[in-house]
């Protein structure tokens, strides 16, 4: 079925690609920005006058974009141009050959780059990026050290792990957030059907509810001869060709006035009504048109059944009460009626509300009827949501690889500036730290993190009171970046905001035990410009851990709000079509005697004709009760496909089936598929069941060389010239006789 508005399919995989998309701009021009604020404010700052004008400049453009915030792919190239600026300028902001053994100003801002955009486009086009970036900075090397020395610079390295790490994090999250958008959607086509199914089912109700309601009553009482001015009669004749008139499906207005609607339904009946309450009483149009409806077929009983003097309607913020003083009846009896079980009781159930009906007979009848009041609760966080938890957590252990993969770079890199056992020591202590927050991360066992979290603070404070004198602020003290990173696993469980506290107190504890041991201002600048590239990506990794529920969210928001409007559409077209299917040719056939009738026609030919169609009506209505049967639910398909290759169908049951398991329906489907499938022109169905016996007999015409071979046993056919007759008969199996 075709409509004008799709799946948002990709929902979930769009806003996880924006959200990394907005980190990587944030972290960039974040560490951009403090790097050149730490850098200019140096006291001892190696950079030349160029040099410090090109960070002036970078941290004008910084401030600028943090302001915009844009994702513009044009600004994407500026930024990448300025970055590229900055590597080929590095002998213009540092000074010696060995500047590459401590962070550095070029470095902060050329790795931040490769994280940034890593996350930020597609691995193609980001590796692209990088290898550009990698050869500014080996040019920008080559010139302040020489060529020989670009080989033993760690960052070049360094570039392609952080490339490779944060390309996997962003292939792996967008490909299950595709997954997760896919089975979504297969979630939300499954909700739509049984949805839909539903909404057909009630509109088929609705349907025979108001035929009752009008042509059936209106035809009773003409059919019968009851002692009715022809006035009465044309009037309610007129109502009721509005009401059918109506009957192509559409969408309720958004608000209703009860009161008034129910004063109308009062202008058709001859007792006297009476209005209690308010004047106005606005409801939702889909809350007010089956009151509406409930209340108007207990205007019609009482006028043609109580012999009332009064009826008094009684309206309130949540209910409505019909009170008469007429001769009232048996209550149990009359609920197995059409009018009251189907028109009242079943409708208000229908429309999520409730009717209660009291009567005796010699003491008048009351019926209240309560809509419902409550609103739908709203849908739980999508971080509850299963399909996005896989995310969350390939999210976390993508972060603890790399914590475990940068340990393994950095350790052994120090070991000629500190004791080689402890130093070893202490790799694996803060190795076995990340590994702790596996468990929590793919079971929910929190066992190991504390344990971990002190250990890896042990780590933070001894690590750099092992290092020889004067390589504390250079790369032997491994610690100041490896142990957020360690760090960072442990807290995914955490609240953001908790988290950004315990991972800013790693930071400076760690760093408070560097100034102890040196407070210079070189130590001052070595930790503010990792502070500005280090702990400011950590920090980012943190939070987009929480932006990935927000996208969950806005993903799960998104494609609620398109799966209403296409459940609405869905439905529109199904309940058009149910009515073109089933209803269209019941009301043409009405609205002819209905039209005389209006005119004031009540002679012998309308009476007998009246008299016919509300038989047929009758008898339509003894079948409804049976279509929710799982037998007939089956059925009714297989009808439908008959009736679309214009095969006429009619179906007879002698009484409403018993309970039976799915393998019973089944059995008796089978053979009625294929036997309807070969229908020409018109095929008759007779269900008939007994306690012990089900049986379903078809009689269908042929085509000149159709024929049905192969049934299985139990099924009967004879073929007679271009006649078949198919009877299946089956035992009564029910569930409960199954088990």
């Amino acid at each position: 079925m075709s409509t004008s508005r799709t799946e948002p399919d990709d929902a979930y995989r769009r806003q996880m690609a924006a959200r990394a998309a907005t980190v990587g701009l944030l972290m960039r021009h974040t560490v951009n920005l403090g790097v050149a604020v730490v850098a200019l404010g140096d006291p001892h700052s190696p950079a030349q006058p160029a040099g410090a004008a090109l960070l002036a400049l970078l941290a004008v453009w910084s401030l600028y974009r943090l302001s915009t915030r844009s994702r513009a792919a044009r600004w994407l190239a500026l930024d990448y141009l300025l970055v590229l600026l900055v590597c080929l300028s590095i002998p213009m902001l540092v000074s010696g050959t060995d500047f590459h053994l401590s962070n550095s100003a070029p470095q902060a801002i050329a790795g931040t780059a490769v994280v940034s955009l890593s996350v930020a486009v597609s691995p193609r086009v980001s590796l692209l990026l990088v290898t550009g970036i990698a050869s500014a900075y080996a040019g920008g090397v080559a010139q302040a050290a020489g060529w020989s020395e670009v080989a033993s610079v760690n960052a070049m390295y360094y570039f392609a792990v952080q490339w490779a790490t944060a390309s996997v994090i962003r292939a792996m999250l967008l490909g299950l957030a595709a997954t997760v958008d896919r089975a979504r959607a297969d979630r939300h086509q499954a909700e739509l059907a049984r949805q839909v199914d539903a909404a057909v089912r009630d509109y088929e109700h609705e349907q025979l509810a108001l035929l009752h309601d009008t042509a059936a009553s209106t035809l009773l009482m003409v059919g019968h001869g009851t002692a009715i001015s022809p006035t009465r009669i044309a009037a309610q004749a007129r109502r009721d060709l509005a009401l059918l008139g109506d009957t192509n499906w559409r969408t309720p207005p958004r608000w209703v006035d009860l009161v008034a609607a129910l004063r109308q339904c009062a202008e058709h009946v001859a007792t006297p009504v009476e209005f209690d309450g308010p004047e106005r009483l606005w409801l939702p149009g889909r809350t007010a048109h089956p009151v509406v409806a409930a209340v108007r077929e207990i205007m019609t009983n009482t006028d043609r059944h109580a012999r009332a003097t009064l009826l008094r309607v009684s309206v309130s913020d949540t209910a409505v009460r019909l009170h008469d003083d007429g001769v009232g009846f048996d209550g149990a009896a009359a609920r197995d009626r059409h009018g009251l079980r189907d028109s009242v009781l079943g409708r208000m159930q229908r429309a999520g509300g409730r009717a209660r009906i009291t009567s005796t007979p010699g003491q008048g009848t009351s019926v209240e009827l309560w809509w419902r009041t409550d609103h739908p609760r709203p849908a739980p966080p999508a971080d509850t949501d299963p399909l996005t938890l896989p995310a969350r957590m390939r999210y976390g252990l993508a972060l603890t690889v790399y914590a475990v993969v940068n340990l393994l770079i950095t350790v052994p890199a120090a070991a000629g500036a500190t004791h080689t056992g402890l130093n070893a020591a202490l790799g694996v202590l803060a190795g076995l730290g990340a590994l702790a927050a596996v468990p929590r991360i793919l079971w929910g066992r929190s066992v190991f993190v504390w344990p971990a979290a002190v250990a890896l603070l042990v780590v933070a404070v001894v690590q750099p009171l092992s290092v020889t004198h004067g390589s504390v602020i250079g790369y032997a003290h491994w610690a100041q970046a490896a142990i957020g990173w360690c760090v960072l696993p442990l807290l995914l469980g955490l609240r953001t905001r908790t988290g950004v506290t315990i991972l800013v107190g790693y930071w400076v504890v760690g760093n408070s035990v560097v100034l102890w041991l040196d407070p210079s201002a070189a130590a001052w600048v070595n930790i503010g410009l990792g502070s500005a590239s280090i702990l400011a990506v950590q920090l980012f990794a943190l939070i987009f851990s929480g932006l990935m529920r927000d996208a969950a969210a806005d993903a799960q928001t998104e494609t609620t709000a398109h799966h209403a409007l296409l459940a609405q559409e869905r439905v529109a077209a199904a309940l058009r079509a149910e009515y073109r299917r089933r209803y269209a040719d019941i009301v043409d056939s009405v609205v002819p005697l209905l039209d005389a009738l209006s005119r004031g026609r009540v002679d012998r030919d309308t009476q007998l004709r009246a008299r016919a169609e509300c038989r047929r009506l009758r008898a339509l209505f003894d079948q409804a009760s049976t279509f929710d049967h799982p037998l007939m639910q089956r059925i009714r398909p297989l009808v439908d496909a008959a009736e679309a290759r214009q095969v006429d169908v009619v179906v007879d049951l002698t009484g409403p089936p018993p309970d039976l398991t799915d393998t019973t329906i089944d059995a008796l489907i089978e053979p009625l598929r294929a036997v309807l499938g070969r229908a020409k022109s018109s095929a008759r169905l007779v269900i008939t069941s007994t306690p012990e016996w089900v049986e379903v007999s078809v009689v269908c015409d042929l085509g000149a060389d159709d024929t049905l071979d192969g049934h299985p046993p139990g099924v009967e056919v004879v073929v007679a010239g271009d006649q078949m007759w198919c009877l299946v008969r089956r035992p009564v199996t029910t569930a409960g006789s199954a088990r």
